[in-house]
């Protein structure tokens, strides 16, 4: 009998496990260009993710994400 050997397993990001859904979901709005309070998402979640340094508002006011942004939403997508 072999021994099995278990790999670990990569930590996860703490970006990615610490994201409510309502925060997922701004990520996506927030890249796409979709309406984030058609989207049902509250302004207290855009402040936890200004804070958390995955959305900045642009110039006139939009949501954008940072440079951090895209990589999170990136690793929440599977691969194609």
């Amino acid at each position: 009998m072999g021994i099995a050997v278990m790999a670990k397993a990569a930590k996860p990001d703490p970006a990615l496990t610490g994201l409510t859904f309502r925060e997922r979901v701004l990520l996506f709005c927030a890249a796409s260009g979709t309406d984030w309070q058609h989207a049902g998402v509250t302004g207290e979640t855009v402040t936890a993710m200004v804070v958390k340094g995955l959305i900045e508002r642009d110039a006139v006011g939009h949501l954008a994400l940072t440079d951090r942004g895209p990589t999170v939403l990136r690793a929440l997508l599977p691969d194609l």
